[in-house]
């Protein structure tokens, strides 16, 4: 009799454990979860990191186009096509 009791408690602390173990792994604040959830945050903050690589970048520009007249010469030449009296253009093709 104390050979079965012995061998149920074990059995009923063995089924626990195995519970608490699939519980932790996989419940919604499991080991999965926070790894996921990990990933997650490590792709946003780079994602951030770019975004104020970006914004330091066009800000430089604004001050630049601002302040500095030969980037508000450039500016007009590339975007606006504007051209100097006098000067010549020479269109090319476009592949």
């Amino acid at each position: 009799m104390q050979g079965l009791i012995g061998r149920i408690a074990l059995s009923v602390f063995g089924l626990l454990t195995l519970a608490m173990l699939l519980l932790a792994m996989f419940n919604e604040r499991g080991a999965l979860q926070v790894r996921s959830q990990s990933q997650k945050l490590t792709a946003i903050e780079a994602e951030i990191r770019k975004v104020e690589s970006d914004n330091n970048q066009l800000g430089n520009e604004i001050k630049a186009l601002r302040t500095d007249p030969a980037a508000i010469e450039k500016l007009a030449r590339e975007e606006l096509k504007l051209v100097k009296p006098g000067e010549v253009v020479l269109v090319t093709p476009e592949k």
